[in-house]
């Protein structure tokens, strides 16, 4: 490689998590700029990382210089994973001294993927000892008041307050924030954050790959991919799936997503008390390559989610041809516009209304699938990337 435009360091601290939950968006974004970028000759990546994300970089063929931050310690719950990331970040304070911030000669970028309070330190212990380096902190989106969120009140408390205490440290010492929508913009204005200092990004999807998964051979009449939590509508999710087997019985639901135990138990509970075992599938986590052929198999896709910054299972749907249909969240207006169906929110009703109709109406669900699936290619990582570089490194005008 040529002499870089641009040294980019990337903090990617989140530890490993006991069993597998399932990626969050904000990792899938990570992964696929990095390998995007990994095509540019305008970018040298340096990572201070854990083993766990380090071996999950370079499976996805992303070459870096890796610092590692590792520690034996477990953790059961939210607060033994507060507590492990904690000594995380106390030692790649002492990793982010090395020679690379102190030799490394042209622009150096730091690179937050994420808002997550371990993440945004490690950035600002960096930018503190690099004090020429720009910080680019990505936002993906702010959580609700913690009163009114659903889950467990202790860990949304926390979960709220470091978040308040990122949002502190990256409006003191970030030079960029990048976030996904007007609506957080606008709402990251109201809490003072510089709007010069504030870029518009989004998410992508890779459209080739949806195109080259081969259906499963098990058929759903529906599906559902994510994080199996609180806020993304889980228990909607089951109580629209009821109506919908009252209309179509034999009706069959995949969820696809992991769960901690109590959330699995709950689940399992549900199904049980609306007589639903033979309706609802819970599949857990599975891995991509098993993931996506059930996602293409599906006729409708179901997103009961309460709150998200972007919605990247939505865009994997829609490339996958599946018509959607969700709750009418703000930030789905402005990316997915009129491409998905958006219900008024709390209307469990006109949700399962919507999703018998697309079931007996092949017409009405093909038409309403083939459309989104050409307007989702807007949104390719490709083109994602080039804005997230133009905002770290603009090029000249001339250029």
């Amino acid at each position: 490689m040529e002499k870089p435009e641009i040294n980019l360091l990337i903090t990617a601290l989140a530890p490993e998590p006991v069993r597998h939950h399932g990626k969050s968006g904000g990792h899938v974004r990570l992964v696929e700029i990095l390998r995007w970028m990994e095509k540019s000759d305008r970018v040298k990546i340096f990572c201070v990382a854990t083993p766990h994300n380090r071996k999950n970089f370079e499976e996805n063929g992303i070459r870096a210089e890796f610092k590692i931050v590792k520690t034996n310690l477990k953790f059961k719950d939210f607060f033994g994973l507060c507590l492990k990331s904690l000594f995380m970040m106390t030692k790649a304070f002492f990793l982010l001294k090395w020679d690379f911030l102190k030799k490394q000669e042209g622009k150096i970028a730091i690179y937050s993927s994420s808002d997550l309070f371990w993440e945004v330190i490690s950035a600002y212990f960096a930018k503190r000892k690099r004090k020429d380096a720009e910080w680019v902190q990505v936002i993906h989106h702010i959580y609700p008041d913690w009163r009114k969120r659903p889950g467990r009140k202790m860990v949304n408390f926390f979960g709220y307050h470091l978040q308040k205490f990122s949002f502190w440290l990256a409006k003191k010492k970030a030079d960029k924030i990048i976030v996904l929508s007007n609506i957080v913009k606008k709402e990251l204005i109201q809490k003072g954050f510089p709007e010069n200092k504030i870029f518009i990004s989004s998410n992508g999807v890779d459209i080739d790959h949806f195109e080259s998964v081969k259906m499963s051979e098990s058929e759903y009449e529906g599906v559902f991919l994510g994080r199996l939590n609180p806020s993304k509508g889980i228990a909607d999710l089951v109580e629209i799936w009821k109506n919908v087997s009252r209309e179509i019985p034999g009706a069959k639901l995949a969820v696809i997503g992991g769960e901690e135990a109590e959330m699995k138990n709950y689940l399992r509970k549900k199904i049980k008390e609306f007589e639903l075992e033979e309706n609802i599938r819970l599949l857990g986590y599975l891995e991509d390559e098993k993931a996506h052929p059930i996602l293409k198999s599906g006729k409708v896709f179901l997103f009961p989610s309460r709150e998200e910054g972007w919605g990247i299972a939505i865009a994997e749907a829609m490339a996958c041809g599946l018509p959607v249909v969700s709750w009418n969240l703000p930030v789905f207006k402005e990316i997915f516009e009129g491409y998905t169906i958006q219900i008024n929110e709390n209307d469990i009703s006109a949700f399962s209304e919507k999703v018998v109709e697309l079931l007996r109406n092949d017409e009405l669900r093909k038409k309403t699938g083939k459309d989104g699936k050409e307007f989702i290619k807007k949104y390719s990582w490709e083109r994602v990337t080039e804005r997230e570089l133009e905002a770290i490194t603009p090029r000249p005008q001339n250029q």
